[in-house]
């Protein structure tokens, strides 16, 4: 399945939590999330200067479970093939991992909401050392025009009030690979 999504930096979560209730959508409560981002080889290239087919790893640390993502990038950083699973036991995942030679490099922190809103997920985060950011997202087909959804996603931002001049075109391990914020100890 191929995830495009927007990013866009947040400015008033009052605001847009208003005008969500205003459309129905119900967002979850709190979700604390810590993201273990792995590169292969110790590799930084996807960071630093992203591109087509690079694949990232990721352990997905939360309150009642560990969630292993694989995701191969197809035009731009936001958009991916992506493939998860849940995985029983986290530290030797990291352990297979680590043998295949997937390196913790960066990790992620936040607080995510989420809901739905028609047929896309909203996430509202507040991401450690990065801020506030609203994410719209839409699953399609493999072969589907992401340019294409990118102009549906920025519209239904719209009209909530947000605005295509505050989107982010990096995703948070991106952001803080490239604010030095890289793991110097152990990635849980």
């Amino acid at each position: 399945m191929r995830e495009i999504e927007i990013k866009l930096k947040a400015k008033n979560f009052e605001n847009l939590e208003k005008s969500l209730n205003d459309k129905g959508v119900l967002l979850s409560i709190p979700i604390t999330q810590h993201d273990v981002i792995y590169s292969l080889n110790n590799s930084t290239k996807e960071f630093e200067s992203a591109g087509e087919k690079d694949v990232i790893i990721r352990l997905r640390y939360l309150k009642d479970k560990t969630v292993l993502t694989l995701k191969k990038q197809c035009s731009r950083e936001l958009d991916n093939l992506e493939y998860e699973t849940e995985v029983k036991e986290p530290d030797q995942m990291h352990n297979i991992l680590s043998i295949l030679g997937w390196t913790p490099i960066v990790g992620v922190k936040k607080i995510r909401r989420k809901g739905k809103l028609g047929e896309y997920e909203i996430c509202l985060d507040q991401v450690e050392k990065l801020g506030d950011f609203v994410e719209l997202e839409k699953l399609a087909a493999d072969d589907v025009n992401p340019e294409q959804i990118r102009e549906e996603l920025f519209k239904e931002l719209e009209t909530l009030g947000l605005s295509r001049n505050d989107e982010e075109t990096r995703g948070y391990d991106t952001q803080m690979y490239q604010l030095g914020l890289t793991l110097l100890s152990s990635p849980i």
